[in-house]
């Protein structure tokens, strides 16, 4: 084949078919090959997440530090909201009514009041670890959906004398379910339906809690353990999260709930006051995290992030007139990493009373401190003394226990390193903590109470910086192995791409012997394996988990690989190098476009407005282009601009997908309009010569027309079920079983379909795209179903527009004789092909985001899901969200 523009020169004996088919077999080989490593390697890489973010920060082997002072009470009960958003607590009703009217008693009568500052990932499990264990969870329990302890830790409900928690199946037995001197209890896991109205759950819990109080003036041994001290009362309240996935935090049930933990915590106190009469008591009310308006939670968004925190009773100050800093934390660093000296807002109505802001895992040592007891060996929490009420030598005491078993945790972590390492590096700035300490204590003994605290503060901070340290000590070893493997990975591929697809490779084997060609590669594979093996001993030595053997083994693979090249790379080079200068600039200016795009996808990830820009500009080049090479009345400039202005639009709706039924059905009507379409252009196109080689017409008819009108029908009744599962889930706050089955059934039927298609590129793809619109209208709730349709249209455009293409090209440059040749062979890569991959990358990203998704963890709306299931299952629920997520994707794909 001929031309110019080919990276690398021209093909010799293409019209040799023999020879094509061999070279072609030997390819697919090479390549079947290249997609098992591709699979094993990612696989392998992915992994390695786990390893540099996921990796526990559990040690053991420390020893609790018990406190030098006496406990300012008896028992804590511990009220947790769950997924309760700071402003909807604080904030007024449309009428100027506040929603928690006790717990803002308390807040200018009785306690302190801040806003808690949750860490990503804001979700249950996470927040009431910090909570109750005073350290950010162990993320490898995201592989055991946030329930199970893949690594056991200590928590203040381990150091009471008796836990007595209720609440969530999901959250108390984390916490319980191992420990003997505790008594829970939780409710099933069906009541956890998110079509009803979940605040009967925040009373369930309220109600066992009362009953135990009434049993024990029954039962004396339970009247005995209910009067010592050391106790820790837990009420888990789910009620706000339920709520605010099913409803969102702006519906009147969500913001009734908020009511309704407000009277809870209302009559606990008042249930308690009455039973005890010792004023003994603690309270701390608060919540693991917020909700964002989408109705979810997981990322770093301050609606997720900040949650209220109220705390008051025995051990607590008083409330306290607002400083001149507006909040005597402004100079803390919080873990959310947002601003937090701005002042209070307005319509809160707290602008007179101080706020002290506190990180979530400073609530675990607050509670030890007002209990007595030891801190969780574990925690990372720094005690936060604007809430207790202590003498100022207690409260150097109090933050002395603090800080050494924070200290404790970074000797034990540096110990463990050290034993495994052969090139230790110790943290400096405590290498003198020993001598530290007794200056500290000497301090304390002579009263020096105001610089013993700066210290053993400064103490703390250093402490829990080398705790991050070592927590992140192989951090820069394994990003550089992770990122030379994916380098060379990219590298790999492109030299493959050049050796099959171009015919310097067979240049140099006519040049060099073979004899000399095999000695150098043997050099190179000896080399490889001599530096594999010499890595794998020194892992072994240092005892470095299995998954670090494979990342280096991976990589220094890929790279021997590479190298064995290295004639081809040589001969490459004198190529280009031989090139006029006009082919230079050809490539540079195609390098710098494709830098540009892969920029513009990397912006997009905060940027979603880009592809809106991005379809207006495209659809407008691409028909002008066309209508400059074909007649304007063959119609697809105009439809391909038509369907680029129609996908830009997506991208410029909110995030926040409203629930629109409406919507959804229209999209099912657009989706069977787009469907008729296809077939009608698959149906016409013989003697078209822009569209007929996309199309199979040596097929049954009749065999196909009814796949299509079955497909069709199925398209249809989804529509329907859309507008009576949702209908009577809202009046009856259930999801009928007839409906579950019904949307289960033609979502799994309709997917079946498209294996039974025809094999034309166009009627294959539009069965494939009628198949899972089923199943991606069943779980859309709002203006995603049209996008659906409106992607359908773009990817036609594209094919019609790349067919155009090609034939325009083969047009110029071959006689008829010649294009039927080029048909069945392969052609040389031209520098203009390099438009599919980047197309492709930019619909690939375009099926996320035009969806209403942004780059987060709490990007997904789990109301989705509520056609197929109510209950809450997370992985299946996951797993649903995924789904309707790689619907869109395998379209492009």
């Amino acid at each position: 084949m001929g031309g110019s523009d080919g990276i690398l020169g021209r093909k010799e004996g293409e019209g040799m078919i023999s020879e094509a088919r061999r070279r072609k077999k030997w390819l697919k080989r090479r390549e079947r090959w290249l997609v098992i490593l591709g699979v094993i390697l990612h696989a392998v890489y992915m992994l390695s997440i786990f390893d540099i973010y996921f990796k526990t920060p559990i040690v053991h082997g420390m020893d609790p530090v018990k406190p030098r002072f006496k406990a300012p009470a008896k028992r804590l009960v511990l009220l947790v909201a769950d997924g309760l958003r700071a402003d909807k607590f604080f904030e007024p009703d449309s009428e100027g009514n506040y929603r928690a009217p006790f717990l803002r008693s308390i807040i200018k009568n009785k306690g302190r009041w801040g806003v808690s500052h949750a860490r990503p990932p804001t979700e249950s499990r996470p927040g009431h670890v910090a909570i109750i264990a005073g350290f950010y969870e162990d993320p490898s329990a995201v592989t055991k959906g946030w329930k199970a302890n893949p690594v056991e830790f200590d928590s203040v409900f381990n150091r009471s004398r008796h836990t007595f928690s209720y609440g969530s199946p999901d959250i108390v037995p984390i916490f319980c379910g191992a420990l003997e001197h505790s008594t829970w209890e939780t409710y099933p896991h069906e009541f956890e339906d998110f079509a009803t109205d979940a605040s009967f759950l925040d009373e369930w819990s309220f109600d066992q809690f009362q009953s135990l109080l009434n049993r024990s003036n029954e039962d004396p041994k339970l009247k005995e353990l209910l009067l010592q001290d050391n106790l820790v009362i837990f009420l888990h309240l789910l009620g706000c999260d339920s709520n605010g996935h099913a409803h969102r935090p702006f519906s009147s049930i969500y913001l009734n709930n908020v009511k309704v933990v407000d009277n809870i915590a209302q009559r606990v106190y008042a249930l308690l006051e009455d039973y005890y009469k010792d004023n003994s008591t603690a309270y701390i009310f608060t919540a693991d995290h917020g909700m964002s308006d989408k109705g979810s939670h997981g990322d770093g968004h301050p609606s997720n992030t900040d949650t209220p925190l109220v705390v008051w009773g025995a051990g607590v100050k008083y409330p306290k007139p607002i400083s001149r800093d507006g909040h005597s934390d402004h100079d803390f660093h919080f873990v959310d990493e947002h601003t937090h000296d701005m002042p209070t807002p307005v319509d809160w109505g707290l602008n007179g009373i101080e706020r002290v802001d506190v990180n979530q895992a400073d609530i675990a040592p607050l509670m030890s401190t007002l209990l007595g007891l030891p801190c969780p060996v574990n925690s990372v929490g720094n005690l936060p003394l604007g809430y207790v009420d202590m003498i100022e030598a207690e409260e150097v005491e109090a933050v002395l226990a603090n800080t050494k078993q924070i200290l404790n945790q970074f000797l034990r972590k540096s110990q463990i390193k050290q034993s495994n390492s052969l090139y230790f590096k110790p943290f400096k700035p405590l290498s003198q903590h020993f001598s530290l300490l007794e200056h500290i204590e000497y301090l304390i003994s002579v009263r020096d109470y105001q610089i013993a605290m700066s210290l053993t503060q400064k103490l703390r901070s250093l402490a829990l910086q080398g705790l991050h340290y070592f927590q992140t000590y192989d951090w820069l070893m394994l990003m550089t192995v992770i990122t030379l493997g994916y380098l060379g990975w990219m590298v790999y591929l492109i030299l493959h791409v050049l050796q099959s697809y171009t015919s310097l490779a067979e240049k140099i084997l006519k040049m060099e012997q073979a004899t000399e060609q095999k000695n150098k590669i043997g050099k190179v594979y000896l080399f490889g394996c001599l530096l594999m093996g010499a890595i794998f001993v020194l892992l072994y030595v240092e005892h470095s988990p299995p998954l670090y053997h494979a990342y280096f083994a991976m990589t220094v693979f890929l790279w021997t690989q590479i190298l064995s090249e290295c004639r081809f790379v040589k001969a490459l080079w004198r190529h280009l190098s031989g090139k006029k200068f006009n082919y230079a600039i050809k490539l540079l200016a195609t390098c710098a476009i494709s830098i540009i795009f892969l920029e513009f996808l990397v912006n997009s990830f905060t940027e979603r407005k880009l592809y809106t820009w991005c379809f207006l500009i495209v659809g407008i080049i691409a028909s002008l282009y066309l209508f400059k090479s074909i007649r304007w009345r063959s119609g697809i400039p105009i439809f391909i601009c038509f369907a680029c202005w129609c996908l830009s639009v997506f991208t410029l709706m909110p995030a926040e997908i409203p629930d629109n039924n409406e919507l959804v059905i229209a999209g099912g009507v657009i989706i069977v309009t787009v469907g008729a379409a296809a077939r009608w252009l698959d149906q016409h196109s013989e003697g078209n010569k822009h569209w007929s080689s996309i199309c199979y017409h040596e097929t049954d008819k009749s065999r196909h027309s009814m796949l299509f009108y079955v497909q069709v029908l199925l398209v249809g009744l989804s529509s329907i079920m859309v507008s009576l599962s949702t209908s009577h889930r809202t009046e009856k706050q259930e999801l009928h079983s007839i409906h579950q089955l019904i949307n289960w059934t033609l979502a799994g039927f309709s997917m079946v379909l498209p294996l039974f298609s025809e094999n034309g590129l166009l009627s294959r793809l539009t069965s494939i795209f009628l198949g899972f619109a089923p199943t991606f209208l069943l779980l859309s709730i709002g203006y995603e179903a049209v996008f659906y349709g409106a992607l359908a249209l773009v990817l036609m455009a594209w094919i019609l527009f790349e067919n155009t293409i090609l034939h325009l090209t083969k047009g110029k440059k071959f006689s008829k004789l010649e294009e039927h040749t080029t048909l069945e062979n392969e052609r040389c890569l031209q520098l203009s092909d390099m438009r599919i991959p980047l197309v492709f990358m930019v619909l690939f990203n375009v099926a996320f985001f035009g969806t209403g998704n942004f780059a987060s963890i709490a990007s997904f709306e789990i109301s989705s899901v509520y056609r197929f299931i109510t209950v809450f299952s997370p992985f299946l629920m996951a797993a649903l969200l995924i789904f309707k997520l790689f619907i869109p994707f395998m379209l492009v794909m």
